[in-house]
């Protein structure tokens, strides 16, 4: 068996999950005979939505993904980029000013002990929040 790859289908498994793979997913984890008739009447909306959150998280990993390839870090080392990006994104949908700058100072000293490139985290929290 190989990295990424289902044991029970033998078929491969993405490594980061895009857009179109979380809706999928949100989409098969809400059938309306389960859920009831209420939900399978706003089930469109509720995808609308998802999605459109969904997105944000979806697009902050591809732009990550393009600075973690130019700046040379291997694909295997990626992962830990992708968590502290996800990590940043969440906590810039809840905060703002003082207390997410500190809160996302916490996140990149944690990160850095983790063996993340400290200039490389600096480039992709300003590319999500824009500091």
């Amino acid at each position: 068996m190989f990295p990424g790859q289902y044991a029970s289908e033998g078929g491969t498994m993405p490594l980061v999950k895009g857009l179109a793979d979380r809706v999928q997913k949100y989409v098969a984890k809400t059938p309306p005979d389960i859920t009831g008739a209420r939900y399978a009447a706003s089930k469109p909306l509720a995808v609308r939505r998802h999605a459109a959150g969904a997105g944000a998280i979806a697009e902050a990993i591809e732009l990550a993904r393009n600075i973690l390839e130019s700046k040379g870090v291997p694909a295997g080392q990626q992962g830990v980029y992708y968590a502290f990006v996800e990590k940043v994104r969440k906590a810039a949908f809840s905060h703002t000013g003082t207390t997410l700058g500190n809160y996302i100072a916490g996140l990149k000293a944690l990160f850095a002990q983790k063996g993340c490139d400290p200039a490389i985290l600096d480039i992709l929290s300003k590319l999500i929040v824009g500091e």
